[in-house]
């Protein structure tokens, strides 16, 4: 499943290279409005460097694997607001490894929407556990 969907405007899509700043800056600001306040600055820094860099992102954009399926997105207006990837991590179980929303754009129901694109997409693969 690598199609499009549209749902009130919101674009849901498997993501590409051209979408890389966006996650970045979607998980960069979402792990830090999530974890920040629990963690010093410096580690907040250092988590965001190894996993939200652009280059580790480009990366991940473009790897299927069992293990990895890549980054989905959420857009708005042509900007990522939301983005999410997992893999398979048994016969018939999938996994959500990150799932960030932009802290703007919180409680609108885009993470919904992106959740349930998501998962249809791993059900699609024959995932029965989620």
């Amino acid at each position: 499943m690598d199609k499009i969907a549209i749902i009130e405007g919101l674009i849901l899509m498997k993501a590409g290279p051209e979408d890389v700043k966006g996650i970045a800056r979607v998980c960069s600001e979402g792990w830090r409005a999530t974890y920040g306040y629990l963690e010093d600055e410096a580690y907040v820094n250092r988590v965001i460097e190894e996993y939200y860099n652009e280059k580790r992102i480009e990366k991940e954009v473009t790897v299927f694997t069992e293990g990895w399926h890549g980054y989905f997105v959420a857009k708005e207006d042509g900007e990522v607001v939301g983005a999410i990837g997992g893999g398979t991590i048994g016969e018939e179980t999938g996994e959500i490894f990150v799932f960030y929303m932009d802290p703007n754009k919180r409680n609108r129901g885009i993470g919904s929407k992106l959740l349930n694109y998501y998962t249809d997409y791993q059900k699609n693969l024959g995932i029965k556990e989620q």
